[in-house]
C-alpha cells in the first residue's frame, strides 16, 4: 500500500513538473510566430499550441509569466489580426448605407497599408489614418486630395531617414493622386526589452524533471521487486 502511495505521489510530482501557464489563447498562427519569436529573442521558453476552432495558445512556464506579460506590453503584442477587404463586405450581409460601405472601405485600406508597412525591415508597429471625405466630389464640388499620416515604431538600430523615406514611398504608391507633401510620418523608437535577471534552475525546471524521468524506470523496478520479494516471503512463511 505503501509504495501505491509512493507511485501516485510521484506520479503528481512530475505532473506538476510538467504544468505551464497559459499566456495567450485565439491567435492566428501569424500572431502566434510573433510572439514565440519575441519569447524566444530574450530566452523564455514558450509552447504552441494548435486548438482547431479556437486558434493558436501559448503557455509558458509559471515563473516566466511576469517577464512574459511585460514583453508583450512593451511590444504591442499581439498583433492586430490580418484584415481582407473581402471580410469587410460580406456576400450575405445586408444592404447598407454608401456612406457606411466608404467608412469600411477606408477602415480596410487603412489596416492593409499598416500590414504591408510591417514587412519593411526595422517596423514594428504601425498605425495609418487615411483621411475620409465621404462627399468629396458629389454635386459637382471639387475632390479634395487625400491625405495619410502614419506613426511608425521602429527598430533603434535603424536609420530614421531611410525609415521615412520607405513609409512615404510605399504610401505614395499607393493611391493614385497622393502628393508627397501630403504624407506625414511621424516615428517613435521601440523600447528597449527589459533586462532578464537569470533564473534559478528548479526541481520543476526542464533539468529536474529529466533526471526524475532518467531514474523513474529504475524506482519502478525496485518497487515490483519488493512486492514481489514481499509476496514470496509471505508464501514461505505460511508454508512452513
Amino acid at each position: 500500500m505503501k509504495a501505491q502511495y509512493f507511485i501516485l505521489g510521484l506520479s503528481i510530482f512530475l505532473l506538476m513538473g510538467c504544468r505551464q501557464q497559459e499566456l495567450l489563447k485565439g491567435l492566428e498562427q501569424r500572431q502566434a510566430n510573433e510572439v514565440i519569436a519575441l519569447l524566444q529573442r530574450n530566452k523564455i521558453d514558450a509552447e504552441k499550441k494548435d486548438i482547431a476552432k479556437e486558434g493558436y495558445r501559448i503557455s509558458v512556464d509559471p515563473k516566466d509569466f511576469s517577464t512574459s506579460v511585460d514583453l508583450l506590453r512593451i511590444f504591442n503584442l499581439p498583433s492586430k489580426p490580418r484584415m481582407e477587404i473581402a471580410q469587410m463586405f460580406p456576400s450575405d450581409s445586408l444592404i447598407s448605407s454608401p456612406l457606411a460601405e466608404t467608412a469600411r472601405l477606408y477602415s480596410a485600406i487603412e489596416q492593409r497599408l499598416e500590414q504591408s508597412l510591417l514587412a519593411l525591415e526595422g517596423v514594428t508597429s504601425a498605425q495609418i489614418h487615411v483621411s475620409y471625405h465621404f462627399d468629396s466630389g458629389s454635386n459637382g464640388r471639387k475632390k479634395d486630395p487625400e491625405h495619410v499620416a502614419a506613426l511608425i515604431s521602429y527598430d533603434r538600430n535603424i536609420d530614421s531617414t531611410l525609415m521615412i523615406s520607405d513609409v512615404k514611398r510605399l504610401l505614395k504608391n499607393s493611391f493614385n493622386n497622393l502628393n508627397y507633401d501630403n504624407i506625414s510620418v511621424v516615428l517613435t523608437r521601440s523600447p528597449t526589452p527589459l533586462p532578464i535577471a537569470p533564473i534559478e534552475k528548479t526541481a520543476s525546471s526542464p533539468s529536474g524533471l529529466y533526471w526524475w524521468l532518467a531514474i523513474l524506470p529504475i524506482l519502478l523496478t525496485a518497487i515490483a521487486g519488493y512486492k514481489f520479494w514481499q509476496r514470496f516471503s509471505v508464501r514461505d512463511g505460511s508454508n512452513g
